[in-house]
């Protein structure tokens, strides 16, 4: 075991307080001293109306330089005639329908000759040159090959394959790992949790913030005058709203009822109409046949089915002789390597042999103590 020293602390300085009391005192409250200096008055004259016992007269210049004159209401020059429709029965006929009188069009004979097709009586002659010149020759029979029947062998199956044969598995113990145990290292002292801050820097008591108290507020005496000059001066009268000289707007009051028949509802009126039959009328009606259906189509009838041979492959067995011999396993690892027992460091041993851990220093070295 190597010597043990005493691990370095750094021991902080004792505080030590400055003599006296301390001077709150700054260069803006030393040269700027408050003062209580009185509010400023406004130099505007004050306006105070004061009413006098006279009662208000309320007769202006207006009423004696415009007096009103009785003048008699203007009348309209345009006479008052009412709408009565007229008794006569409405013609419905206009300018344009008896100037222009419709009249039947004759239709133009066509000048263009008729595309008719020429018909032949004679019977059609479908004769063509390769009918008449081609000669059908009859084709020879096809060669088909005799398919091979096949034959099942009748030897066992065998399912060695070369990585069977040629590796066999051999029983070979796990390498150890010579990974050091990652196990954490942990100390029953307690954790010392002083800092620089709170060993240097310590709460002071600061005094108590000056409140500036205000005057507590004095309701005037006496009551208060709500009335106004407005309202001393101003009586309100009883006036009559102005009528309106617009004439009344009565209705005719006729009670027949509205006629809502057109030219278009009387010369256009709608006919019945029957739908057209769509299709040749001349065509019968499609009936369902009474013999049943023999299920028997022309692609059955004609091409049958006929079993056909696989071919026979020439491909040839991609088969290996396998050697019979012992796989030799052997390298020159194997024979030349041998291995060599790794001796475990003391320290290790240390806590089984009663000793104890101390302390690590800054290069990362434990230390231990009996």
């Amino acid at each position: 075991p190597h010597p043990l020293q005493e691990k370095y602390h750094h021991k902080p300085e004792a505080y030590m307080g400055p003599a006296g009391d301390f001077s709150d005192k700054t260069t803006y409250v030393v040269d700027y001293p408050g003062k209580q200096a009185e509010k400023t008055q406004s130099m505007r004259p004050r306006y105070d109306y004061s009413g006098g016992d006279v009662p208000f007269e309320g007769h202006p210049t207006y009423k004696d330089d415009y007096q009103a004159w009785q003048t008699e209401p203007t009348r309209p020059i345009k006479k008052d005639k009412m709408y009565a429709p007229s008794t006569v029965p409405m013609e419905g006929t206009t300018t344009n329908k008896i100037d222009y009188v419709p009249r039947d069009i004759t239709k133009t004979k066509s000048c263009k000759p008729d595309n008719m097709a020429m018909v032949s009586s004679a019977p059609f002659d479908d004769l063509t040159n390769h009918k008449v010149d081609y000669i059908g020759h009859p084709l020879p029979e096809k060669f088909r090959r005799a398919q091979d029947q096949y034959r099942p062998s009748r030897d066992p199956f065998d399912d060695l394959t070369t990585v069977k044969k040629d590796y066999p598995g051999y029983n070979v113990p796990k390498v150890a790992s010579f990974k050091p145990n990652n196990a954490g290292v942990r100390s029953d002292a307690p954790l010392d949790d002083a800092t620089e801050f709170k060993d240097s820097y310590k709460s002071w008591d600061l005094p108590k913030h000056q409140q500036t108290k205000r005057e507590a507020y004095v309701k005037p005496q006496g009551a208060m005058d709500s009335m106004t000059s407005h309202k001393k001066d101003y009586v309100p009268h009883q006036v009559q709203p102005a009528r309106s000289m617009r004439p009344q707007n009565n209705a005719s009051g006729n009670d027949a009822k509205f006629d809502d028949t057109t030219t278009f509802k009387t010369d256009y009126k709608p006919w019945e109409a029957s739908h057209s039959i769509r299709g040749d009328p001349s065509r019968k009606e499609y009936q369902m046949p009474s013999a049943p259906f023999e299920g028997m189509p022309t692609y059955k009838a004609h091409y049958t089915e006929h079993a056909l041979n696989p071919n026979k492959s020439y491909k040839p067995d991609n088969y290996i002789d396998a050697n019979k011999a012992p796989f030799e396993g052997n390298s020159m690892y194997k024979t030349e390597y041998t291995p060599k027992q790794n001796e475990l460091c003391p320290a290790v041993e240390l806590p089984k042999h009663g000793y104890k851990f101390l302390e690590t220093d800054r290069q990362g070295h434990q230390f231990y103590t009996k």
